[in-house]
């Protein structure tokens, strides 16, 4: 499978792996080098992944004249994280 076909999880994974190896004093400059751009590559996948959601959300959380409504999860639309009235 390819590394853009990765899932986000698949690629965290890996990515976790990577580190391991380069926390490793036994590594070659080399091996690490080769690593360290594996480690890119997933990186991006990830980011790719983060970037799409992020889209998605924003998608679900548009007001009626498609404008960004920004909220605090767990927080009805009305309410900040400190309990004030976002409605001035």
């Amino acid at each position: 499978m390819a590394k853009s076909e990765l899932s986000f999880e698949a690629a965290l994974k890996e990515l976790e792996k990577i580190v391991e190896k380069l926390e490793s004093p036994d590594l070659t400059l080399t091996s690490a080098l080769e690593q360290f751009e594996k480690g890119v590559a997933l990186m991006k996948t990830c980011d790719s992944h983060l970037r799409s959601a992020e889209g998605k959300i924003k998608e679900l959380l548009a007001g009626k004249n498609g404008e960004f409504i920004e909220t605090i999860l767990g927080v009805s639309g009305a309410e900040t994280a400190g309990g004030e009235s976002t409605d001035e």
